[in-house]
């Protein structure tokens, strides 16, 4: 099986969509088994959809792309009746999170609640309930390729033998990278400062309820949600799932028109205004005011910063040692300060990652040494003091095994899995019966779908056209 093939299957496996198919008299359905694997039939209707979803994404599909559809259908077929063999157990949490996921998407595509109904011919409650099987099927067969992929594991010698194997010219240019710690130093919002936050939103939110100002006004003026505060502090059309609890709890506990209580989430001190609600869908305005720290902590911990500074520059301390007695970041202080990149997991950073306060921080620092310290400001624009150390440097270079093994690891181990997962589609269809029928048979397929397999019997049995 080629490395494209085995690439498409793992894509449509992982991440095809399983679209819920219009109501369209452009052509008629006649449904009927036009496949078997082990238990898992596959439906007229099943290849039908695949067409469908492939052309609403534009793609033209011919009878050769026809063929590569029934395919990955029977390897989805496959993947799911060996999950049932294995027992896997799908939960109905993980179920709903992947069809509201799913809804979400449609309904951004869409542009509303009624065109998403008016196009599939079902309101949202029958789609979900419809789908509900098809999306369990899919997240086990999404568990029993993981079990597969959770078995590869390469060697350092796998590693230097795939490097020595890629000619020299070929090898990717990797640019400078840096790896760093932080010392960070946060006043936290103390309960005086979230009380203040509270009243002073609930006088906003009487000023609006009796009409002194308006909810528009009210929003522009003080609302610090940046995604809704140009617009009147509204969304709209939003599908229940998608803000966070407290916020949709607000929203489903006060009746349309009316003002919810000052509330709190993760976000700060809300209150809101439900302007329309039907069934899991909803539009609401509101307005969002965060806590801050009282401006005489930052001005504590400034000194105390600049003390733990002269503390290093003396050599009276350890940059370890002080990032564990004073940092109040917990993502990095419980690792020496390290920070990580998001995007790997790893301790690098290319220099183009990197914010741009911190890389002006570090870019005249050598490996060891510590930043003076810098009051910079976080995602939710609040400040905070912070020292940083340059850990490593590392100047632009050809890839090789010894400064980026992770790279070579990564990629060692797709192919692993790629002939893993090959191996293992040759031994299960062998041991599964497998049958397609007309028209499919005539199709040329990478896998071997119509050589003999065995039933559930042990009895073997060759692939044919006639009921099993």
């Amino acid at each position: 099986m080629t490395r494209t093939l085995i690439a498409g299957l793992l894509a449509l496996c992982g991440l095809t969509h399983l679209w819920a198919q219009p109501s369209s008299d452009a052509y008629q359905r006649i449904d009927g088994i036009v496949a078997v694997v082990g238990d898992e039939i596959v439906l007229a209707s099943d290849v039908q959809d695949r067409v469908t979803q492939a052309e609403l994404e534009g793609r033209e599909v011919s009878a050769d792309n026809e063929c590569g559809l029934i395919e990955s259908i029977l390897f989805e077929k496959l993947l799911l009746h060996n999950a049932r063999l294995d027992s896997l157990e799908v939960t109905e949490a993980e179920v709903m999170g992947e069809i509201d996921r799913r809804l979400t998407y449609y309904l951004q595509m869409f542009g509303s609640l009624e065109a998403f109904e008016a196009e599939y011919g079902k309101s949202v409650a029958e789609w979900k309930a419809e789908f509900q099987e098809p999306v369990r099927e899919q997240i086990l067969a999404q568990k029993m390729q993981a079990e597969i992929d959770q078995t590869v594991r390469s060697t350092p010698a796998e590693v230097q033998d795939y490097f020595e194997a890629i000619p020299a010219d070929s090898l990717p240019l990797i640019p400078e990278e840096l790896s760093y710690s932080e010392l960070v130093m946060q006043p936290e919002v103390g309960e005086a400062q979230k009380m203040r936050t509270r009243n002073t939103l609930d006088s906003i939110r009487t000023l609006v309820s009796t009409g002194k100002i308006s909810m528009t006004l009210a929003a522009t003026r003080y609302s610090e949600d940046p995604g809704s505060k140009y617009k009147g502090g509204c969304y709209k059309n939003i599908v229940r799932g998608q803000f966070v609890p407290e916020f949709e709890g607000a929203v489903f506990e006060t009746a349309i028109g009316d003002y919810s209580p000052v509330f709190e989430s993760d976000f700060g001190f809300h209150f809101l205004r439900v302007t329309d609600r039907r069934g899991e869908q909803y539009s609401a305005c509101h307005v969002l005011m965060k806590p801050t720290f009282d401006p005489r902590a930052l001005e504590i911990m400034e000194a105390t910063i600049d003390s733990v500074s002269v503390q290093l520059a003396l050599g009276e301390t350890s940059f370890n040692a002080a990032v564990l007695r004073h940092s109040t970041r917990e993502a990095t202080r419980n690792q020496k300060g390290q920070v990580v990149n998001p995007r790997d997991g790893g301790a690098r950073f290319g220099v183009d990652e990197l914010d741009p306060n911190v890389f002006f921080l570090l870019q005249d620092l050598q490996p060891g040494d510590v930043s003076a310290p810098v009051q910079l400001v976080d995602e939710d624009n609040r400040a905070y003091w912070a020292m940083i150390r340059l850990e490593e440097r590392f100047p632009a270079h050809r890839a090789n095994p010894t400064d980026d093994y992770a790279l070579f690891q990564q990629q060692v181990e797709a192919d692993m899995r790629e002939e893993a997962l090959s191996k293992w589609i040759d031994k299960r269809i062998g041991e599964t019966f497998v049958r397609v029928d007309d028209p499919y048979r005539a199709c040329a397929m990478d896998m071997p779908w119509l050589t003999e397999s065995i039933n559930a019997s042990g009895t073997l049995r060759r692939t044919t056209n006639q009921d099993p």
